[in-house]
């Protein structure tokens, strides 16, 4: 097939797609008419115009006819077959994340630690800023209101217009 043009390689390519489509457990004996007669036209069209596709048909034949008399003496699988496969396959897909996301599954069990850590921290200090002002406090030293921008007490008369009044008075 390597010396066949790019479309004829294709073209093979599909065909062989095509076979390997086709159910094994269909009706009557996997002869190569039988998997001919169940591929599409187009299939049949290429395989009646390509050598290597027809010996390939025939080869895919024989193989489907060799390993139907292997399907009967297979042993049927215990029923604790299916648990330890899928235990398996659970084992190797959580490895294979482990590789993949090794750092980030690190961070993900460290995050409750340091959430802990960080309310423990939280607590102590509010605790220590609590008693700090609790105790100064207790001595007597208030802390000065911090100034806003609005005043919350209304500001005495104007000293300005005060003195001007009396100074007009006293005048001549």
């Amino acid at each position: 097939m390597s010396e066949l043009p790019r479309e004829e390689k294709v073209n093979c390519e599909w065909f062989r797609d095509e076979l390997e489509a086709i159910p094994a457990n269909g009706p009557g004996r996997a002869s190569a008419e039988e998997l001919l007669r169940r591929l599409p036209e187009s299939a049949r069209e290429h395989a009646a115009g390509c050598a290597e596709c027809r010996m390939a048909l025939e080869d895919f034949a024989e193989t489907r006819v060799a390993l139907e008399g292997m399907v009967g003496t297979l042993p049927e699988p215990g029923p604790w077959f299916t648990r330890r496969v899928m235990q398996a396959v659970a084992a190797q897909e959580a490895e294979l994340e482990e590789k993949q996301n090794g750092f980030w599954i690190g961070v993900r069990r460290l995050a409750p630690r340091l959430v802990a850590f960080a309310m423990l921290l939280l607590m102590l200090g509010g605790t220590w800023a609590f008693q700090v002002r609790r105790t100064t406090l207790a001595k007597g030293q208030q802390l000065a209101p911090a100034e806003g921008i609005f005043e919350a007490t209304p500001t005495a008369a104007n000293d300005d217009v005060v003195i001007a009044s009396t100074h007009e008075e006293k005048a001549p």
